[in-house]
């Protein structure tokens, strides 16, 4: 069996979870969007997974690029300390989940006081912890040269 179906059907499996499962984790998504957007470091606490990481590549001017890990527990403090706005935004998302773990990845963009700062590509991990959906970790890429034509 070649590696290009095995991948399909894991895809075709993931796609078909229950409607109730999609719904939950797309909601905890837009809260971690939400939590960003006003920098509330203890909605972001409640649905994350502490030890979980966040990992970010941000690609410089000269094409090398600079890797950047936190901790969430780590990440929802530096949010609590933050006073400039944010306003981050995804589209076209893809997710995939199977049975309690669940993959959300998305183009966004990323604005700090009104003003485009970059663009990339978001993905979040998810894990089904005593029936609730919880934030992981996540990674993310910076590419400030990267945004779409608007």
């Amino acid at each position: 069996m070649s590696l290009a179906i095995v991948l399909a059907a894991v895809a075709a499996q993931a796609a078909s979870a229950p409607a109730d499962d999609r719904r939950e984790v797309m909601a905890v998504v837009d809260r971690v969007f939400e939590a960003i957007n006003t920098n509330d470091a203890e909605a972001l606490r409640r649905i994350s997974i502490p030890e979980g990481m966040n990992i970010s590549l941000r690609y410089q001017p000269d094409g090398s690029t600079k890797l950047r890990t936190v901790s969430n527990s780590q990440d929802a403090a530096n949010t609590a300390a933050e006073k400039r706005r944010f306003t981050e935004k995804y589209w076209n998302p893809t997710l995939l989940i199977h049975n309690g773990i669940a993959v959300f990845w998305a183009p966004y963009s990323f604005d700090i006081d009104g003003k485009r700062s970059h663009c990339g590509v978001d993905q979040f991990d998810f894990i089904k912890v005593d029936g609730e959906w919880k934030l992981a970790s996540s990674m993310w890429t910076v590419e400030p040269d990267g945004c779409p034509k608007e």
